[in-house]
């Protein structure tokens, strides 16, 4: 006797009603239909939260700034909002770099700021004069840019450092690791 016929005769013996072939097809069906429904629905709202952070962006896009260094201690920054609103809270923080311009520069301390900090209208353009701390010579570095905070219109506070994409200004505060549903059930049974 064969293992295949033992199992059968076994599962006769205990009376279990398996059902036919179109059922388990039927129950596949459903199972997986469900799953496609729920992958759907995901990726919509993912996509609809990169639409919302896109439209969010838009005006923070259009906010952008250019950096020369005058002198030892002195950067020009001329900040542009081709945004049709005002922006608000301008917060320069002057990066300098050794080699090319890129992320990872050195954040120097800033000593003064003048110029319109307050408001920009949008449309409008001005010149920041920042002039950093004493013991910073900016001649010293091949190049130097700023990294720009500010308020749009909307509330939203953000950063863009040169020419790079504006992203959230979180400020000081710690992000917390995305972790998926399965994580955040374990660590909370524990």
């Amino acid at each position: 006797m064969s293992i295949v016929d033992s199992l059968a005769t076994v599962m006769a013996d205990w009376g279990v009603d398996w059902g036919s072939v179109p059922d388990w097809f039927g129950g596949l069906g459903t199972v997986g239909t469900l799953l496609f429904g729920v992958l759907s629905l995901r990726r919509e709202l993912q996509a609809r939260r990169r639409e919302d952070r896109a439209a969010q962006a838009r005006q923070a896009r259009l906010v952008s700034s250019t950096t020369r260094t005058e002198g030892k201690g002195v950067l020009r920054v001329r900040v542009a909002n081709d945004s049709d609103g005002p922006v608000f809270d301008l917060a320069p923080t002057p990066v300098v770099h050794t080699g090319d311009p890129g992320p990872g520069g050195r954040h120097v301390p800033v000593a003064t700021v003048t110029g319109p900090v307050d408001r920009l209208d949008g449309g409008a353009a001005a010149e920041l004069f920042i002039t950093v701390d004493r013991s910073v010579d900016l001649s010293g570095y091949a190049s130097a840019t700023v990294r720009l905070c500010f308020t749009d219109q909307q509330g939203n506070r953000w950063q863009r450092e040169g020419t790079g994409p504006p992203q959230p200004d979180l400020g000081d505060e710690v992000v917390p690791a995305r972790r998926s549903w399965l994580r955040r059930r374990r660590s909370r049974s524990r």
